[in-house]
């Protein structure tokens, strides 16, 4: 075999994003956003309960 012949198999082609198209990342990535706002909403609202009863325990 030649040198300046070249294996289609041995050269991988990259893969940006998998194969997904750009909607479906633009959706992926406002999930994503969506997600991690209502969840740093529900750790403060938690961690504002706590200081809310610990501000009213009897000690």
């Amino acid at each position: 075999m030649p040198d300046d012949q070249v294996d289609d198999q041995s050269i991988p082609e990259p893969s940006f994003g998998g194969g997904m198209s750009e909607e479906r990342k633009e959706r992926g990535a406002s999930w994503r956003v969506f997600l991690y706002i209502a969840g740093s909403h529900l750790l403060l609202g938690f961690m504002a309960l706590l200081f809310y009863l610990g501000s009213h325990a009897g000690k």
